[in-house]
């Protein structure tokens, strides 16, 4: 297949939004995780991608960042700071807007100065390394609000706008998107049209920001004119689509290697933008965003008679130049789409990388840490009590240091000790006992090892050993 001209590739809307989120690789507990980062060096290779294709955005929100969402608080340390630069500049030498999007509504207070202050830093920190373009991820959290935030803010979407606005204009006002917890039909409350949370967004959200948006499901199989203008009326703007199509984090075990489809390039003029969360492995995704990158340059569908033999047909009676008597090409424009034709096309520009050597990346390295038992308090000595002489007086079984002062115990202490045999162990100093920090992926330090999490301070846990009795 000859290479587009590149007039053709860069013929998309110039204000169209259209290029892929990185948001794989979320772990799923304390000894495992999905699949693998994508290396500096993939996401350098994509930047060239969507540069030759036409593309021009990368949204970085990888869960194997951890400081983008669990830790969100947390700066990035010299290291990673010299990595993210790296990549932001590699982004930016091939015309791509780098976005980087943050995570913090797991556990943000709305209403607190400090928590504000702390976000303000954490993207002052990333506009330092280069980054104009910023996104607030509101996505899969509860939605409720702490008890301070509902003394401030008249509901939940209040307190996001206020949060996202302020943050915006902090920042000088740069590109900025939003993804909200409402960001599909299904999860509207009660409905699209009635959803107090997106007629919120709506009115007081800045006309400035961008709302992501996922169609009618998480996973849209489809995408109508008329899906888009229902949301696009709640929102008051035309929503950039964020595309699950291709995503396969909740089922690795299968990989979407199909064109990009079930959307008519004539919603083009009614979006925004479109943006593909594809799959989790970074080499299966050269169909998937290539044709995307083909249905962005593309004004109109193929006409529907031309899906009227079965494509399984179509591939028995191929020649072997590949070329189906059934299909005519050449008789569709260059701005019509039909997604079986950018299929073949996105085949033929796929198959020379696998000729290209790979080098192995190697195992994935997880941390043993070594596990020590905790100290054993030492137990102090009791005097044994002849209960049969007095309740008051008490002896000692012990010949030594007789000249020693003798404790007296009251009977609600011999009634503690009776209650609670396994807290009889009082010690006079606190023992804390840190919990192995969370292992992490971090592909900004390595694509192949796990690390702890050594910097985040775990919460102190006293021991029961630390537990006095009561008086």
């Amino acid at each position: 297949m000859s290479e587009s001209s590149p007039d053709e590739m860069n013929s998309m809307r110039k204000d169209f939004i259209c290029g892929v989120v990185e948001e794989v690789n979320d772990l799923i507990s304390i000894t495992g995780f999905y699949g693998r980062p994508w290396t500096t060096e993939q996401r350098k290779d994509l930047f060239q991608k969507l540069k030759k294709w036409g593309l021009d955005m990368y949204v970085y929100a990888p869960k194997d960042d951890y400081k983008h969402r669990a830790y969100w608080r947390e700066l990035y340390t010299v290291e990673e700071a010299e990595h993210l630069t790296s990549l932001i500049s590699e982004a930016k030498s091939h015309g791509i807007t780098f976005c980087y999007a943050l995570s913090p509504g797991l556990d943000i207070t709305y209403s607190s100065q400090k928590e504000i202050t702390t976000l303000k830093r954490k993207l002052e920190q990333v506009s330092q390394f280069g980054c104009t373009c910023f996104a607030l991820l509101f996505d899969d959290i509860e939605p409720e609000m702490s008890e301070a935030d509902k003394q401030i803010f008249q509901s939940f979407a209040h307190a996001q706008v206020s949060v996202t606005n302020e943050i915006h204009q902090h920042l000088g006002s740069p590109k900025f998107l939003l993804c909200p917890t409402q960001y599909c039909s299904t999860r509207a409350v009660p409905t699209v049209h009635t959803s107090e949370y997106l007629n919120t967004l709506g009115t007081k959200l800045s006309q400035e920001i961008d709302i992501m948006w996922t169609g009618p499901k998480v996973i849209s199989k489809t995408l109508t004119t008329e899906c888009i203008g229902e949301i696009t009326q709640v929102l008051r703007r035309p929503p950039v689509i964020w595309d699950n199509l291709h995503a396969n984090d909740y089922d690795q075990k299968r990989i979407f290697l199909g064109p990009y489809c079930g959307r008519s390039p004539e919603l083009i003029p009614l979006l925004r933008g479109v943006l593909s969360n594809p799959n989790c492995e970074y080499n299966a995704n050269m169909i998937p965003i290539w044709t995307l990158a083909h249905w962005a340059r593309c004004s109109l569908d193929a006409p529907a008679h031309m899906e009227a033999v079965s494509w399984d047909i179509k591939l028995e009676r191929e020649s072997e130049q590949g070329i189906c008597e059934d299909e005519v090409p050449l008789t569709l424009g260059k701005h019509v789409y039909h997604h079986r034709q950018a299929l073949r096309q996105a085949i033929n520009e796929w198959l020379p990388e696998f000729s290209i050597p790979k080098t192995a990346q190697g195992p994935v390295i997880k941390p043993q840490p070594q596990v020590t038992a905790p100290p054993v308090p030492i137990l102090p000595i009791l005097p044994s009590v002849n209960t049969c002489m007095s309740l008051t007086a008490t002896t000692t079984t012990s010949s030594r240091a007789p000249d020693l002062p003798i404790p007296t115990v009251t009977t609600s202490q011999l009634q503690a000790l009776a209650d609670r045999p396994a807290l009889a162990t009082a010690v006079t100093s606190i023992e804390p006992f840190n919990p192995v920090p969370n292992p992490v992926m971090n592909s900004l330090v390595s694509p192949t090892k796990v690390i702890l999490n050594e910097s985040i301070p775990n919460p102190i846990i006293p021991m029961a050993s630390s537990i006095a009795l009561p008086p």
